[in-house]
């Protein structure tokens, strides 16, 4: 049988129109954990550390099971800086040269002021295509055998590794090498060496500081084929006879409907939902105090904002075996993106138009989708990427130290 809440107040609080929050809902046990409290498992078929996990998966700032298909322009850069893009170098002349031996051309970004140390990669298991700009701040990888075909002027900061054919449509500047399984076409310019097959067409028009024949096999980066590395609805319904509930302070379906807004207060520890459901006025404040993990069996069906308020050094990992539906305009941790995680077993992760997004989201069987263009921070694992318009990805470089919390090292950047 379910607990139900045991309200202070509660009549005064309605009287004055107060918005409901855990400071007028009697306190539990003091048994609770105290903070920061263990780091969240995710059971050990997946490596059992959600922060571990979640820093290997985030070392792209996006990685598609499926081909990459944009209707916009995307980029990606660092939190706060500049979403606009620069000229790209011109495929008739050698790469400009950088006094400060900066990577990039000219010894600038196209897309602000980004430091020599902040690379995202990005990568797909299948093609990119795309009609518009296509910058990335680090290597790019597309293990489709489909064309990369690009539109308008770009730049990859490090490597590029394509299995298909590489048909950028203008100029387009690799500051690394690039490995290409195919043909290779366009105003092209390649910083480093171009490796390619023998029986693969190179045009006249694309230069490089070298070119070396060999066969060129490029691994899936995000390895979709192999199954999910986190088995969402098994980690959802493990929490189902085993959680922290009874240390709440307030009833497990508090959340089930929600009218009006609510700010509640989360020790840490993991615990178990049935659904998170919320109306159009029903605005939503999670108060983190340490690691916590809520497991919701059901969907997320948001109709307005979910806000997570973080104490310093608290994560928040929202683990959803069914889909995740939002309308409302904030979710997650927009400044913070690195301690809010979003784990989604099923099929559905939509989002309406202009949301301020922040957290890093694992969703490899859903269609992610955003409506008008989609403006993120964190990082994106997802089975499909469906967006008409514009993409642009703020990368938090902090998501690979969410090992810390369980001693695993930081990984590695994408070579």
């Amino acid at each position: 049988m379910r607990r139900r809440p045991v309200l202070l107040l509660a009549l005064a609080a309605g009287a004055l129109g107060c918005t409901r929050t855990t400071e007028l809902i009697a306190r539990s046990s003091a048994l609770a954990c105290t903070a920061p409290g263990p780091a969240i498992s995710l059971g050990a078929a997946s490596g059992a550390c959600a922060g571990a996990v979640a820093a290997q998966l985030s070392r792209y700032a996006l990685c598609t099971c499926d081909d990459l298909v944009l209707t916009g322009s995307f980029l990606v850069n660092s939190p706060g800086a500049p979403t606009h893009g620069g000229p790209a170098p011109s495929p008739g002349s050698s790469p400009p040269p950088s006094s400060s031996g900066s990577p990039w051309p000219g010894g600038a970004p196209f897309n602000g002021l980004l430091p020599m140390s902040f690379f995202a990669a990005v990568g797909t298991d299948g093609a990119l295509r795309l009609p518009g700009h296509w910058d990335v701040p680090g290597t790019f990888v597309a293990a489709g055998t489909g064309d990369v075909v690009l539109g308008t002027v770009g730049h990859v900061l490090g490597n590029a590794r394509i299995a298909g054919s590489l048909m950028p449509s203008s100029s387009y500047w690799i500051s690394g090498d690039a490995f290409v399984g195919g043909n290779v076409g366009g105003g092209l310019v390649v910083g480093g060496a171009l490796h390619a097959p023998t029986s693969s067409t190179v045009a006249s028009s694309v230069q490089a500081k070298a070119t070396t024949r060999e066969a060129v096999t490029v691994a899936p980066p995000c390895g979709c084929a192999a199954g999910p590395v986190v088995d969402v609805g098994a980690a959802v319904t493990a929490r189902q006879t085993k959680n922290a509930n009874a240390f709440l302070a307030f009833s497990d379906d508090v959340l089930d409907d929600v009218e009006t807004p609510q700010s509640l207060d989360w020790p840490c520890g993991e615990y178990y939902l049935d659904t998170i459901r919320s109306g159009a006025s029903g605005a939503l404040e999670l108060r983190i105090h340490g690691h916590v993990g809520i497991f919701v069996a059901g969907d997320v069906r948001l109709a307005s904002t979910l806000t997570v308020t973080l104490d310093a050094g608290s994560t928040l990992d929202l683990v959803v075996a069914g889909s995740f539906y939002t309308t409302g305009r904030v979710f997650g941790s927009p400044t913070s993106p690195a301690s809010t995680r979003l784990w989604v077993g099923s099929t559905t992760v939509s989002l309406p138009d202009q949301i301020q997004f922040g957290a890093f989201v694992y969703a490899p069987d859903a269609v992610f989708s955003a409506g008008q263009g989609l403006t993120f921070s964190g990082s994106l694992f997802v089975g499909t990427l469906s967006v008409d318009g514009d993409v642009h990805i703020a990368y938090d470089p902090a998501l690979m130290q969410a090992g810390a919390v369980c001693g695993a090292a930081a990984p590695g950047p994408v070579q």
